[in-house]
């Protein structure tokens, strides 16, 4: 995983899809700001209105009302991930050609978590990884941005296959990227 804040593209790198995450994207962060939304709104309406100073207002303000809010981020996060898994498969087995080769959603969320590689063969050759790379910017409120990269890497026999798993992997990149 980079750091720098440019992601250079390497030689030996393809990008199958790139996205941003803004910070704050969080469902749990965005439950716990409304929380505190919730929180002032209610303190304030308590002092102009008598009959909502008791538990069930301060409960609903505080839990249902955030609750129902991130409901939708958590739901749009899910689809999104489903949506991004799909294009990484049909790019792994166009690519592959083995079915078995697929991601579940759990495992990319995994891959994107831990940042580790998975190591892919085209046509029983070994030397494709695919990987999730994330560049960090300096700005405090900035996107991070990552990619979903297929590494190849230039088997010990010889750099004749190399060049065929390199053209393989270059020609599967689909055009259009993902963002949220």
């Amino acid at each position: 995983m980079g750091n720098s804040g440019q992601y250079q593209l390497r030689s030996n790198t393809v990008t199958l899809v790139r996205w941003s995450k803004r910070p704050g994207e969080d469902p749990f962060i965005r439950f716990v700001m409304l929380s505190v939304f919730g929180l002032v709104l209610c303190l304030i309406s308590m002092i102009f209105l008598p009959f909502l100073r008791n538990f069930a207002a301060f409960a609903l303000f505080m839990v249902i009302f955030p609750a129902i809010l991130t409901v939708p981020t958590i739901s749009g996060r899910r689809t999104f991930m489903r949506e991004l898994t799909k294009t990484v498969n049909d790019t792994v087995i166009e690519v592959t050609g083995a079915r078995s080769d697929q991601l579940s959603v759990r495992q990319f969320r995994q891959l994107v978590r831990s940042g580790e590689q998975l190591s892919l063969r085209v046509n029983g050759v070994p030397g494709l990884n695919l990987h999730v790379e994330r560049t960090s910017t300096l700005a405090k409120n900035a996107p991070e941005k990552w990619f979903v990269v297929f590494t190849v890497i230039p088997p010990d026999n010889g750099t004749a296959s190399f060049d065929r798993l390199l053209a393989a992997a270059s020609d599967a990149r689909p055009e259009s990227a993902g963002a949220s």
